[in-house]
């Protein structure tokens, strides 16, 4: 059971790690909408983060 929650955690990881490095990029390819993508990539690394505090609770950790 731990190999497949770490298999759902490293997936999770990585799409969000894609959707930082295409925001960056696209911010730098157009200078006009640097505060969209800065956006999109808080949104995505606040989802990411508030699906792994419910994991942690379940668990038992603090």
């Amino acid at each position: 059971m731990k190999t497949d929650m770490l298999s759902k955690l490293s997936v999770r990881s990585f799409i969000v790690i894609i959707l930082v490095i295409g925001a960056f990029v696209l911010a730098i390819a157009d200078h006009n909408f640097r505060p969209t993508f800065g956006d999109l990539a808080k949104v995505g690394v606040g989802g990411y983060l508030a699906q792994l505090l419910p994991e942690a609770n379940k668990r038992g950790d603090s």
